[in-house]
């Protein structure tokens, strides 16, 4: 007697895995959906971590901006960092959540290197910014340059600090103004003005000829100029240098004529004092 044929379609076994998983995933989100009313609840605390000397967690807090009654799930947190990073003083933020009811944030100051600029601050990665002006600190170096440029000018900076450390043109300020010019500052008070080419292949001159020439005569000096292909010339306080400036010539102003052969006598100059009966390369050739 023949089987009746059995024709209802039946799925393959390979199928069967996913289609388990589906419905558990299923499962899952409504039950989660069903449940976060019951996690989502009510914020209690916002707690502020970090090293903190410019900034307080009450600032941070204002910044952070959560309105009030905002449950744990309902606040962005990407939000809440951005404006906690709009602070002049945050380097970094991270933000997250923290069951039952509390978002914790962790704040990284920034650590400020030297003035940039008339209102602004450089911190310790080359980064520009302008916190209140109440809030910039006393005794930090004096750098300026073009926006986008404040690492380049740190870095130049640090290498010509280190380098001239405990020398008599130890600085505290290097400024690189629109042009491309550089101008260091010595602690002393005397404006090295260096040119558009890199800063730091000036150092050698500066430890070289231009100490063996103005040894003694530092107090004297305003500013010195190594913008020059063969030397350098000298700016005197007051015109109290030995080379007089030009007539009417503003205070301080330099004998080009005078500080160049200066500079070429320096150059050439032996590194020891000058031979009985010769005469030290002053300044005071002059027409």
């Amino acid at each position: 007697m023949a089987m009746p044929m059995n024709d209802a379609p039946t799925l393959p076994r390979a199928l069967l895995p996913a289609i388990v998983a589906a419905a558990l995933l299923a499962v899952i989100m409504l039950l989660g959906h069903a449940i976060k009313p019951l996690l989502n609840r009510p914020l209690q605390a916002l707690r502020v971590d970090g090293q903190l000397a410019h900034l307080t967690p009450q600032q941070i807090a204002a910044a952070a901006a959560i309105p009030a009654g905002a449950r744990l799930f309902d606040v962005h947190l990407d939000a809440v960092r951005a404006q906690v990073e709009s602070l002049p003083w945050v380097a970094h933020a991270r933000v997250s959540r923290v069951w039952p009811g509390r978002i914790a944030v962790r704040v990284w100051e920034r650590k400020p290197y030297a003035l940039w600029g008339d209102k602004g601050l450089v911190d310790e990665e080359g980064m520009a910014f302008t916190p209140p002006a109440q809030d910039l600190p006393q005794g930090l170096p004096r750098l300026a340059g073009p926006g986008g440029r404040e690492a380049e000018v740190m870095q130049d900076y640090q290498a010509m600090a280190e380098t001239l450390a405990g020398g008599a043109f130890a600085p505290d300020g290097l400024r690189l103004d629109a042009r491309g010019s550089w101008t260091l500052h010595s602690a002393g008070g005397i404006e090295l003005r260096l040119g558009e080419d890199d800063p730091r292949d000036k150092i050698a001159l500066l430890q070289g000829a231009v100490m063996h020439t103005l040894n003694d005569k530092l107090a004297q000096v305003a500013y010195v100029d190594l913008r020059y292909s063969n030397g350098f010339a000298v700016g005197w306080k007051n015109d109290a240098g030995p080379c007089p400036a030009l007539k009417g010539a503003a205070p301080g102003k330099a004998r080009p004529d005078c500080g160049r052969k200066d500079a070429t006598q320096a150059m050439n100059a032996p590194a020891g004092p000058p031979a009985a009966g010769a005469k030290a390369a002053e300044g005071n050739k002059h027409e």
